[in-house]
């Protein structure tokens, strides 16, 4: 007779998943299949990175945090967010959570809107890339255009993961 151990819950899974967050990123994509990404200018260089926001309070759930980030980088309100990755601490990033967002509008409307909003901050861009393009620029955190690129097209790509929080595979 074996004795087996009971499952642990979806919320156990999930605390334990996600404890030690100390980064929440958001990789929205519009309608049309565009990364929205924040383009840093320098006067010889360019780079875009991914919306983030440090995550306040420890006791503040992750998914809270990125719904926060859209609403105030993007001016959107996110029905549907999925929990995609798990960047482990590294010398360039703290642990962080990497959410995808797939948005039911056009990415020039998103960044129009943003920009009457009068949102302070990085310049917002819209980027439809190939996997080889996304490699070849420089968009920061590296792990997650690596992500990104094990695919042919990072958006659809980046859609197609699975939720890591959804006891149900795809």
């Amino acid at each position: 007779m074996t004795s087996s151990t009971p499952a642990p819950s979806p919320q156990a899974l999930s605390r334990r998943l996600l404890s030690g967050i100390a980064r929440v990123f958001v990789v929205p994509v519009s309608v049309e299949g565009q990364l929205l990404l924040h383009r840093h200018e320098g006067e010889r260089h360019c780079y875009w990175t991914y919306p983030t926001m440090q995550r306040g309070t420890m006791r503040t759930d992750p998914a809270t945090v990125a719904r926060r980030l859209l609403r105030e980088e993007l001016r959107i309100e996110a029905r549907v967010l999925r929990l995609v990755h798990i960047l482990q601490a590294a010398p360039t990033h703290a642990r962080s959570a990497v959410y995808a967002v797939s948005l039911d509008l056009p990415a020039a409307e998103i960044i129009a809107a943003r920009e009457a909003a009068g949102t302070s901050g990085r310049a917002m861009q819209a980027l439809a890339v190939t996997a080889e393009t996304l490699a070849a620029l420089d968009v920061r955190p590296r792990p997650i255009s690596d992500l990104l690129t094990t695919g042919g097209v990072p958006a659809q790509t980046l859609l197609a993961l699975p939720d890591l929080l959804d006891p149900t595979p795809l």
